[in-house]
């Protein structure tokens, strides 16, 4: 792979965390880690975290320190996600923070987009997968849920798509609020598409409300690719708007 990959920027655990902090970004090293890749585990869940920081569930809590653990030495696979996909939309990139519910036997019971502006559904499908994959250390007293995320910059061999607000696809308006009907929209959902010379929607992608709201946002992503949006010039054009 000749085109040089941005920095992998990790994001703090987020849901029911008692304490400030977060772990440092990781670079996105081509360095081969199948080995640490395989120990998802996350540590001994025995005894406390030195911060005694814990995420807690619904019915049960996990540490932090085991969440991070679990899912940083996937990053290879997950910065593989972007890499797959830059052959198509060259100056991809972007974060997302994915919602986890965990099983008491530290499987993964379900995971989805709950904040991301990545802007292809592709790279968020391989990115849930890898994180669909790992086994966590058996949360404490049930099944426990949080988040976790992570950003990934676009190639440093590329200009970055122009940033767009919202309202300069004003005029596909009133085509989005019909997808609410169209696509049995329930709840809220974050889209990010880019936009090429003459409107053409090169990629889209977004967020869910929860766990079983997929089929509604691939049809709102199915829509909206095939709509034509504004002109962005004489290159791509990345915005952000919500369906709900």
């Amino acid at each position: 792979m000749s085109r040089r990959l941005g920095w992998a920027r990790s994001l703090c655990a987020a849901l029911g965390i008692v304490a400030a902090g977060c772990g440092g970004g990781a670079e996105a090293s081509e360095e081969p880690q199948e080995a640490r890749e395989e120990e998802t585990s996350g540590g001994d869940q025995n005894g406390t975290s030195e911060d005694g920081v814990a995420i807690s569930g619904l019915m049960g809590t996990i540490r932090r320190d085991q969440v991070e653990n679990a899912l940083n030495p996937r990053m290879m696979r997950f910065t593989r996600c972007f890499a797959e996909r830059m052959g198509d939309v060259e100056y991809l990139g972007g974060s997302i923070r994915m919602s986890f519910r965990v099983h008491t036997d530290g499987s993964v019971a379900w995971v989805y987009p709950a904040e991301t502006d990545i802007g292809d559904r592709d790279t968020e499908r391989c990115v849930l997968d890898v994180a669909r994959g790992t086994r966590f250390p058996r949360p404490r007293g049930g099944e426990a849920e949080f988040t976790w995320g992570f950003g990934m910059d676009p190639s440093e061999d590329v200009r970055p798509p122009l940033s767009w607000d919202a309202s300069a696809i004003e005029a596909r308006a009133s085509d989005l609020r019909g997808l609410r009907g169209q696509c049995r929209v329930s709840g809220a959902h974050s889209i990010t598409i880019y936009v090429a010379p003459e409107g053409a929607v090169v990629a889209a992608g977004g967020t869910t409300p929860d766990a079983e709201s997929d089929a509604a946002l691939d049809c709102i992503l199915d829509a909206v690719r095939a709509m034509t949006m504004p002109d962005p010039g004489s290159y791509a054009a990345k915005v952000t708007f919500e369906v709900r």
